[in-house]
């Protein structure tokens, strides 16, 4: 039931609540509001707005107050019993409640209080519990995800509105009435009534004895000692123009610039500056809009917005927050360019990179659905023969999340679609046109290849591979482009050494022309012209991935039935040098605090182990005691690091234990009791027990 606007004819006096011409405005909005709560009624909905804090919360005591004694009963307080304690009414007719900002859901603070101060009087005649909630204003220095558990809560309460047994007054500032009209309309239908009050907001600088509490439209961030220029304020407006993504996109700027001033202790200048550049830019999105101006004017204005987050990706670590501010701004953009733009494909491409860049971070699977139908997208709207460079692009973009994807669901049919998208970028892209990109893609396309070969015909898609990697490498100069001329390379060593331990197929078109230790062999000369570049120096992660791969090349030409005995002690001796030195370096990064490295260190371990393990056994070598018992020492060191490194992993964990059992007891079969003892004195106390129980 709609309010009348008339004044209430009252024998109540109001306090005056200021000395300036405001008071008479704000007087009889007072006394309808209190009018309103006093009718006892049920499920109504009051919205009341003052941007002045101080003047809020003094109306919103008064009002608590004047409820307990108002005469304003209508016949109720002559029916109903007379039940109180110490002169005051037992169930209170009106209840303030700050909002939770740890969890703002309106719904389950109300039901804490009720299931907290359970009511002693039962009967019908008691007067309904109206709540009255404030401190709304504060969700503005919150995050995004708590502002729209906010307005989640009210869209409940709308729909569990004709169950719903009290009365409630939201108190609220105008940017935060404006944000419930337009996010929460199913809420907004609810109401029964609007009051609002003339008043300042709150001014920036202001400090109350109670915590503070700033008004939506204010940006700053906490006092310091160091005099700040001013923020621009913003107070997003609604216009029929615009939509629900506009209004969204403004909730995301404003969340982001208050967090990024509020977490800076002493901004400098320069910082405060650059949190105004995207308020400055909404100020003008919204004039546009009130000033109903054209769709390119406002495509221009989100194009900046987007183009400002997109450039600050590498300053804060490509954070979801930018990527997504950036995603809404290109997607509005996206959506006042006409059907037939020639921007539409580099701005989806643009759109389809920052999802691809969001699905590292969240929601993985559905991020790059929507990179891949920007992609598609963009590559409907574009001409191979005439943009052949901005084709290959977006081919070679969709390649690259198909293969992401690859990695999380259906890897033969998203590889096998990478793999078509790689070739059909290099049908348009000519190393003569850019050699360097053709490579690149090459590189790509052996890759997929690869990854391909794990699942299904590994002979044919490893060759594939091959070629992919060599042709890659024709186009790129080792001088010029070191890095990339190294990763090249490993990755060719790494085909080829998967070559080697393919089983032979009946298949005529999977026959190979060359034996195992002919792949080997090339896997070793790939890996070590990479380690030419990979220096320990200038790319220690790198170098400790070639390294390892080294290693186990060694290690595995070692133990072909082909290889020669004169060779294998050679082949075991460099293998070992090779897994030292993974090992090294993999130790000199962990005490820096690196990133995880990419191959198994404990693996690396458990395969130096063997190596100093066969080395030891070899009798046909002419090796002195004191030089075979140091061996199997240093077998034994390494398989106890594997066995305490792999204890998350039981599999690789009992493989590890079985050679630590082999080397103690080569250890007792050729040194007696003392090897045993030395052994155990070598073995970690908990490990003991069941190499014991082994043995």
């Amino acid at each position: 039931m709609p309010l009348v606007d008339h004044q209430p004819v009252s024998s109540n006096s109001v306090t005056e609540l200021a000395s300036d011409h405001r008071s008479s405005l704000n007087q009889p909005i007072y006394l309808r509001l209190r009018l309103a709560l006093s009718l006892n009624l049920r499920r109504q909905v009051f919205i009341a707005i003052c941007d002045d804090v101080r003047l809020r919360d003094r109306f919103a005591a008064k009002l608590q107050a004047d409820l307990e004694t108002s005469p304003l009963n209508f016949g109720v307080e002559e029916l109903k019993p007379k039940h109180t304690t110490n002169g005051k009414a037992d169930v209170p007719k009106l209840v303030t409640l700050n909002l939770s900002l740890s969890n703002p859901n309106l719904l389950e603070q109300i039901h804490h209080w009720r299931s907290t101060n359970s009511r002693r009087i039962k009967s019908a005649f008691d007067p309904i519990t109206s709540f009255q909630i404030i401190g709304i204003e504060q969700l503005t220095r919150q995050p995004v995800h708590l502002q729209r558990d906010f307005l989640n809560s009210l869209q409940t309460l709308a729909h569990q509105f004709a169950t719903v047994d009290f009365n409630l007054v939201l108190w609220v500032s105008r940017p935060w009435c404006r944000s419930i009209l337009q996010s929460v309309p199913e809420f907004w239908q609810c109401h029964t009534g609007v009051f609002e009050f003339e008043g300042d907001p709150t001014p920036v600088g202001e400090v109350k004895q109670t915590p503070q509490i700033i008004h939506p439209s204010t940006v700053r961030r906490a006092s310091s000692a160091v005099t700040q220029p001013p923020v621009v304020s913003f107070q997003p407006l609604l216009t029929p123009t615009k939509s629900q993504a506009d209004l969204d996109l403004t909730h995301l700027v404003l969340a982001a610039v208050e967090q990024k001033i509020s977490a800076t202790e002493a901004s400098s200048p320069r910082e405060v500056e650059h949190s105004s550049e995207p308020l400055r830019i909404l100020q003008h999105l919204e004039a546009l809009h009130l000033e109903q101006a054209p769709a390119a004017a406002l495509s221009a204005a989100y194009q900046q917005l987007g183009d400002c987050y997109r450039e600050r990706l590498e300053q804060d670590n490509s954070s979801a927050e930018s990527l997504t501010i950036a995603i809404r701004a290109y997607e509005q953009v996206l959506r006042l360019l006409e059907p037939d733009s020639s921007e539409l494909p580099d701005l989806l491409n643009d759109i389809g990179n920052l999802y691809w860049m969001l699905s590292r971070q969240v929601d993985q699977l559905p991020n790059l659905e929507k990179a891949i139908k920007a992609y598609q997208f963009a590559l409907s709207k574009i001409d191979p023969e005439t943009r052949s460079q901005t084709y290959a692009m977006i081919q070679n973009n969709l390649g690259s999340v198909y293969s992401d994807r690859a990695y999380r669901e259906d890897p033969v049919e998203n590889l096998q679609r990478a793999i078509e998208a790689y070739q059909n970028a290099l049908m348009v892209r000519s190393a003569a046109d850019d050699s360097s990109r053709y490579a690149a893609t090459q590189n790509n396309l052996g890759t997929a290849f690869w990854n391909l070969a794990q699942h299904k015909t590994p002979i044919l898609n490893l060759q594939s591979a091959i070629g992919a990697y060599i042709e890659a490498l024709h186009h790129y100069d080792s001088e010029q482009e070191p890095f990339h001329y190294a990763m090249i390379q490993n990755n060719l060593g790494t085909a080829y050494w998967n070559l080697s331990q393919c089983p032979r197929s009946h298949d005529p078109s999977e026959q190979l022309n060359a034996t195992p230790e002919d792949f080997l062999m090339l896997a070793i000369g790939a890996y070590r012209i990479a380690l030419i570049y990979r220096t320990l120096e200038s790319a220690p992660a790198a170098n400790a991935a070639t390294q390892n791969n080294l290693g186990t090349a060694y290690w595995h030409l070692a133990n072909l039935s082909s290889t020669h005995y004169d060779d294998r002690s050679g082949y075991l001796r460099s293998a070992i040098a090779a897994y030292q030195a993974a090992l090294a370096a993999a130790h000199s990064l962990a005490e820096v605090g690196a990133p995880p490295l990419t191959f198994d260190v404990w693996a690396a371990h458990n395969n130096l182990g063997s190596a100093y393990h066969q080395l030891a056994t070899d009798d046909r070598a002419s090796l002195e005691a004191k030089t075979r018992s140091h061996y199997l020492e240093a077998s034994l060191s390494h398989h106890v690091q594997a066995v305490q490194g792999w204890q998350e992993k039981p599999d690789f964990c009992q493989s590890a234990m079985a050679h630590l059992v082999q080397t103690v007891r080569t250890l007792r079969d050729r040194q007696g009791i003392q090897g045993q003892t030395l052994a155990f004195s070598k073995i970690p106390a908990p490990l003991i027990p069941t190499v014991m129980k082994q043995l």
